[in-house]
This record gives C-alpha cells, sequence and structure tokens, in this order.
C-alpha cells in the first residue's frame, strides 16, 4: 500500500522549532544563566519525546474530557448491556446484534461509529471522510470515532490532523464492578505514515517503540473501513475471503494463476478450505505421520485447479506414509 511520506514536513518544523528556542537564549548573549540551561535542556527533553512519537503526554484538560465522555456513552449503552446475553463465561462476549443496537444508539450523535463485527458498516462515516479529505490538503481539523468492542466496551478515537503531523488520542474503556464504566488507558501517539485510499480504506502507522529498545517488532499499523461495502461486495467477501484470511496460508496474498500454482503453500492450505466446506475447524487426531494423501488431495482439488501430482510436487509430502505435513499455526 503507498503511504503518504510526511517525514520531510515534520523534522523541518521540529528543527526550526529548536533552532528558534537555542537562538533565543544564545544570540546575542554570550553568557548563559543556570535557569536558562535548564529551560533549554527541558525544551531539548520534550522534543526527543515528541520525534519518537509514542507515549506522548496528555493535556489534562484533554484527558478528563476523554474519559468524561467515554463514561458518559457507556451510560448511554448501559441498558442494553445489562439486558444482553453475555453467557456464564468470565469473558464478556456480547452478539452484533446487541453491538450494532449500541451502535444505533451512538449514532444519533452524529458522530462516526464502528463496531468490531466482521463486515461492519461505519455509521455517519461522511464525517470521517470529510476529515480526511481535509488532511490531504493539508488542513487542520479533528474528528472523534467511535469502535463498538465485543466485550460491550468501547474505544474512543480522536484523529488530530495539525496541518503537518497527524495524531490520535485512544481511550479504551470496560464494564466494571456493577456494571460501571472503568478506565483501561488513554494514550496520545503520532501517526508515522497514513493514507486514505480511493476504495474506502483508512490505514496508517503509528509510531511505536524499535529496537534495541524492544527486543521483538512492535506492529503499529491499523486499517479501518470508512466507506460502507455494497452488499454484492460483501456477500461475496464473506464467501470467498472471510473464511480463507490471510494468516497461516498465502492464498490471497501470493500472485498466481492456473499457469504458476508452485509457490501456494498447500499444508497451510488445507485447514481454511476444510473450514470452507464443513463449516468447522479441522481437527488433527495427531495418531498418524499426517494427513492421507487422498482426503488432502481431494479437498485441495475441489477449490483449486490442480492435479494430485502437481500436489505430491509443491506441498510437504511423505511418501514412504502416504501423507501431507500439517501442524496447527502457533
Amino acid at each position: 500500500m503507498e503511504i503518504i511520506d510526511m517525514s520531510t514536513k515534520r523534522k523541518l518544523k521540529k528543527m526550526v522549532s529548536v533552532l528558534f528556542i537555542l537562538g533565543c537564549f544564545f544570540i546575542g548573549n554570550t553568557k548563559c544563566k543556570g535557569a536558562d540551561l535548564e529551560y533549554i535542556s527541558q525544551e531539548t527533553a520534550n522534543y526527543a519525546v515528541q520525534e519518537r512519537g509514542y507515549d506522548l503526554p496528555v493535556d489534562e484538560v484533554v484527558k478528563e474530557e476523554a474519559i468524561e465522555d467515554c463514561k458518559n456513552v457507556m451510560n448511554q449503552m448501559k441498558a442494553i448491556y445489562q439486558k444482553a446475553d453475555k453467557g456464564t463465561s468470565s469473558n464478556v462476549v456480547v452478539s452484533e446484534t446487541v453491538m450494532e443496537k449500541m451502535q444505533e444508539v451512538l449514532k444519533e450523535k452524529n458522530v462516526p461509529v464502528i463496531t468490531s463485527a466482521p463486515y461492519s458498516n461505519m455509521a455517519n462515516y461522511s464525517k470521517m471522510e470529510e476529515f480526511l479529505f481535509r488532511a490531504e490538503q493539508d488542513l487542520p481539523g479533528d474528528i472523534v470515532l467511535y469502535r463498538i468492542n465485543r466485550d460491550g466496551g468501547i474505544e474512543r478515537l480522536k484523529f488530530n490532523y495539525d496541518g503537518t503531523d497527524m495524531y490520535l488520542l485512544a481511550a479504551k474503556v470496560v464494564w466494571g464492578m456493577n456494571d460501571n464504566p472503568s478506565i483501561v488507558y488513554v494514550s496520545y501517539t503520532r501517526i508515522e505514515e497514513w493514507k486514505y485510499t480511493e476504495k474506502g480504506w483508512f490505514g496508517y502507522t503509528l509510531c511505536v517503540p524499535k529496537y534495541p529498545e524492544v527486543s521483538e517488532a512492535v506492529d503499529g499499523s491499523s486499517m479501518i473501513r470508512i466507506k460502507p461495502l455494497s452488499d454484492e461486495c460483501r456477500e461475496v467477501s464473506k464467501r470467498c475471503v472471510y473464511l480463507l484470511g490471510y494468516q497461516g496460508n498465502n492464498l490471497l496474498c501470493s500472485d498466481w494463476d492456473r499457469s504458476d500454482m508452485e509457490g501456494l503453500d498447500y499444508n497451510g492450505l488445507y485447514e481454511y478450505l476444510y473450514r470452507m466446506k464443513y463449516g468447522e475447524r479441522y481437527e488433527f487426531s495427531g495418531n498418524s505421520s499426517g494427513i492421507p494423501a487422498e482426503e488432502f488431495e481431494n479437498l485441495i482439488m475441489e477449490f483449486l485447479p490442480i492435479t494430485a501430482e502437481q500436489i505430491k510436487k509443491w506441498a510437504a509430502f511423505d511418501s514412504e506414509h502416504q501423507t501431507y505435513d500439517w501442524e496447527r499455526l502457533g
């Protein structure tokens, strides 16, 4: 995905700020007091925090505004949550129907609202789109997007564009004791890269800790569907994309056609085609060295234009036991 690169503008803006600070104290003044040096040191530290882009300090007034807004929104949905079937598990999961009812409540606030359900349409999406269109023209502005989660709680995502950089003030709230709203976190982060596509996807990458500060890579990327999908597109996607997905197999993220199918991961793909055919998760007994050849090949050939001989050649095949290797993604 092509990303808008704002780094040059941001670096120039920060450089001008630092030079201005230093110039205020050093130009025409050969002696600098301790208090001045302390101020410069603090400003330099603030610049370092801004430059890294994550765990940014949150203004107390802005933070309290976000918290109070979250609590008010939760209380508006409280009756729906209390009546919902939440099951017997300690980890509450509400139905898509319940999330949609909550979305209808927030929709009346005339703000963008989505749910965590697959293929959820964003209510009041034009508000979010207008903000992104303006940001593409370097026009400052902000927008608050609410996301209703499967536990019945919400995330309040406030995107702010200052003409050069975009920032995200994120707040998450869940249901606590006696069904009272409980704040999980409030964070403030600069968005390193972002783009709004012609097809209606808002993709962005948050600034995150990098090596050597962390030993493992931190993924700060997200995508949010802004424009509602057409009914036809939604049905095709549910049938051909949703059960396959992009994890554990490479069918939907590889360049292949009927004349070149060697690069597909057939062993990884098997369980996903199994779920598409039978509507349930594949369970491997573990009592053999793998999946029997005939069973494996018949399923693959039902979905893809390929022969048993090609599958044996391109997949991980145990000719001695006549089985195909398989292991659950861990």
